[in-house]
């Protein structure tokens, strides 16, 4: 009833408004985007589209993605456990480090498809912000399955310009501080330079160690040139470094039926200390992060069309310290890690000029990457956890176990055609049809080692498991290497466009999405063969036993073949523009990861399926006051999911908690036995029934040198789930968060006083919750959203 009548307040308001809108002659300022890549008016774009403006981004001081998409309904970015997660419409990949996103991430053209590049503030300095929702499997490089977001950064500019700019917020000690500086260099060449440094103290604390975050100390930098050397040629270079050292990641045990109670050493495990701004982590986690990016774009005018060719380097190194894999108080996991990324690529792109019977684009894509990930683990004594979901307390004596290294390498390769096509039938009826062919081969070796690993059996430790003789180390550890898989697929899309009128565009469309297999970088069990030992001394017997095969490490490729109908419109005369998209996208083998034990496995989902309606829109009510929102309704669910991660609750109570199924149908009957759940028509994670945000913008003239800017923007979230397994203990409840600013301006723009308020009724919320690992204490953890925040932001423009 309370979305009933604030739908109806919202039309009474727009009737109220309408007829002074039109008397004025209110005009909505027009927003261009290259989607299609061609420069288009948003609202001639077939394409359930979100463009955020950069002016947008630098006034609410939204310094990451995480932050941007809190203002997009059915789009989720976070920096989530072990790998950041970019979900779209309910899809999304999920938690582990050998998954390349199901959402592209395209910089300035660019693929990003490591989550890691998703992390780091790549919001500085931007014309915009587009937000695809849908595979968009034709145009854009690869692995766009669930959507792509592409970001577009500044330019150099023909004429001289600058910006300095301060934000500081006093109670979490955030300072932030850009410059730009952009002009031309010789009558052909101009460039443009910008850099931002950050840092935060923090607003959690760890009362174990007493450490505070998150600690940030944040560096990031961008040097541009554009080059005109003819009247036809245009060549833009960059180059990006960052610098992005991250300490203390707020983590809090929400809920834990171990609360208050001691391990066989003593110790509390599991203490509720708080649900938002206390923790208690046996170590400090740090993440140091260094990005590269190099890339030469070049448009060259020729008589039938523009050839574009792209170059570019990209690569990230990622460092971990010692973190708190357990979640626990008491040492009991701990691990660091290193992650090392290269990737070259190279797009040729042909497009017409348009405006023909028949516009087209035609391009090839080459890409080539490079991942070495290596962890070491520290400590082992799984015992300090309490009660187990794994089998066996595995310990190590750290001078018996130096590292317990593994390594991942593997090598990528792929590369792609592609063409489409629209033919203009009629002046107002437009038919597209597109086609991409790709091809993607993946090399790798995986290697683990455990020598020294042991089991404990009340106060004795064993070798070899006493009853099988299977020796601990085996049972952990593994080589794999010289695996390789190949793969390829076409893709298609189909679009009926009709301008019903000049102020109404009609769509509907088909495509198909392609993300490619590859294999688990978190599995840490046996390899192809586990050797036997006396259990006391770990002498081997000369014997083995059968382990696994490498197939085990695969995953299968996804594929989606999507429908849309939309329709977008403009409304009183220019002043208000609306936009709908109807949608139903099909899965098959949608890639997911959970937490088994102390790691996040991956499989493939039989299918799935991700419906559903989104409307948006902006409106110019008067000359000073202004109004945009969406609200999307979501239906996402698994169409056929079995053997999905059963629940603690599930697994080690399975009498009051049925829902584990074994091979046969029937419910397990003891915890440890070997069992999963049934998610047909249960919820996609990341995917609330509904979400909106609503913005207001108020411009009041103080003199006539100054003006008074007032914003206003409410982001509404439903219910979700970020865990596989769906236990209910980890459910997000809707949220409903205000974020505000007032700002004193100069009416030509040349400078700026703000005050921005986040969050400003403190919403308790979490960005990731899910099972604690190795316990079956039936204990969650989550990380917190940041609380309220309320920072002054200076601004001048030069």
């Amino acid at each position: 009833m309370i979305k009933i009548k604030t739908l109806a307040s919202a039309i009474t308001l727009t009737a109220v408004y309408s007829a002074h809108a039109v008397a004025q002659g209110l005009m909505l300022e027009e927003v261009i985007v290259t989607a299609q890549k061609r420069t288009e008016n948003l609202q001639d774009v077939p394409i359930s589209i979100i463009a955020i403006s950069g002016e947008k981004i630098n006034d609410f001081a939204i310094i990451d993605l995480q932050e941007l998409t809190t203002y997009v309904p059915n789009v989720t970015i976070n920096n989530g456990a072990g790998t950041p997660n970019l979900f779209i419409r309910g899809v999304g990949s999920g938690t582990n480090a050998g998954f390349e996103q199901s959402v592209g991430m395209f910089i300035d053209g660019v693929y990003a498809g490591r989550g890691a590049l998703a992390a780091v503030p790549t919001t500085m300095d931007l014309e915009r912000v587009e937000i695809l929702k849908g595979p968009q499997g034709i145009l854009f490089g690869k692995n766009t399955v669930a959507g792509a977001i592409s970001i577009t950064t500044a330019k150099p500019t023909d004429e001289f310009e600058g910006m300095v700019e301060a934000l500081y917020e006093h109670d979490q000690g955030e300072q932030q501080y850009s410059a730009v500086v952009s002009g031309p260099l010789t009558d052909d060449l101009s460039g443009r330079l910008a850099v931002r440094y950050g840092e935060m103290d923090g607003w959690w604390e760890n009362v174990v160690t007493g450490s505070e975050g998150r600690n940030d100390d944040l560096w990031y930098t961008r040097g541009s040139l554009r080059w005109l050397p003819t009247d036809t040629v245009e060549i833009n270079a960059k180059y990006e470094y960052g610098d992005f050292d991250r300490k203390s990641r707020p983590t809090v045990v929400y809920q834990s039926d171990f609360e208050g109670q001691e391990n066989d050493f003593g110790g509390v495990p599991f203490p509720v200390v708080s649900d938002r701004d206390k923790g208690a982590g046996e170590v400090d986690g740090r993440n140091q992060t260094t990005t590269d990016v190099f890339a030469v774009t070049v448009d060259w005018e020729l008589d039938f069309a523009t050839l574009t060719s792209i170059s570019a380097y990209s690569a990230y190194d990622e460092k971990t310290s010692p973190g708190n894999t357990d979640m626990a108080a008491t040492p009991g996991l701990s691990r660091s890690g290193k992650e090392d990324f290269k990737q070259y690529s190279q797009e040729i792109r042909f497009v017409s000029p348009g405006g023909e019977t028949i516009d087209w684009i035609a391009g090839a894509y080459y890409q080539y990457n490079e991942l070495d990930i290596s962890q070491q683990v520290f400590a082992i004594d799984f015992a300090q956890s309490g009660p187990l979901s794994v089998a066996g307390a595995l310990y190590a004596d750290p001078a018996g176990l130096p590292g317990a290294p593994s390594q991942f390498d593997q090598d990528s390769e792929s590369w792609s055609v592609f063409s489409s096509g629209t033919w203009h039938y009629t002046d107002t009826l437009r038919f597209t049809l597109g086609a991409r062919y790709s091809d993607e081969t993946k090399d790798l070796d995986k290697e683990t080692f455990s020598d020294g690993l042991q089991i404990r059996l009340g106060d004795d430790f064993y070798f070899a498991n006493p009853l099988t003789q299977e020796l601990i180390a085996d049972v952990r550890q593994h080589s794999f290497t010289g695996l390789s898989r190949d793969e390829d697929k076409w893709t298609f899309s189909g679009i009926v466009q009709w301008d019903a009128s000049e102020n109404a565009m009609l769509y509907a469309s088909i495509g198909t999405g392609f993300k490619g297999g590859g294999y688990d970088q978190a599995y840490s069990s046996a390899g192809y063969e586990i050797r036997l030992a006396n259990p006391v001394t770990g002498e081997l017997t000369g014997e083995s036993v059968p382990g696994a095969d490498a197939s085990i490490l695969e995953y299968e490729p996804e594929e989606v073949i999507a429908y849309e109908v939309g329709a977008k419109m403009r409304l009183l005369d220019g002043a208000a523009e609306l936009n709908i998209a109807v949608f139903r996208s099909e899965y098959d083998d949608l890639q997911t990861s959970s937490l088994v034990g102390d790691v996040f496995r991956v499989g493939n989902a039989g299918e799935s399926i991700s419906q559903g309606v989104e409307v948006d829109g902006r409106w110019q009510a008067t000359d000073r006051l202004s109004f945009g929102g969406a609200v999307a309704y979501l239906d996402a669910y698994y169409d056929d999911f079995e053997g999905a991660t059963c629940t603690i609750p599930q697994a080690t109570d399975p009498a009051n908690n049925p829902g584990c199924l074994q091979e046969d149908g029937s419910n397990i009957e003891a915890f440890g036995q070997p069992g999963g759940q049934n998610l047909k028509n249960e919820t996609l994670l990341f995917a609330p029934e509904w979400s909106a945000t609503l913005t207001a913008r108020y411009v009041m003239p103080v003199s006539e040198t100054l003006v008074l800017a007032n914003s206003l923007d409410v982001n509404y979230e439903d219910s979700f789930y970020s865990a596989l397994d769906l236990d209910p203990n980890t459910k997000h409840g809707s949220t409903t968060i205000f974020n505000a600013r007032i700002a004193l301006a100069s009416v030509d723009r040349s400078w700026s006083v703000a005050l921005i308020g986040k969050n400003l009724t403190d919403k308790k919320s979490n960005i990731w919750n899910n099972d604690v690992p190795i316990s079956n204490s039936n204990s969650y953890f989550g990380l917190p959203n940041r609380p309220r925040s309320v920072a002054i932001q200076a601004r001048y423009n030069f």
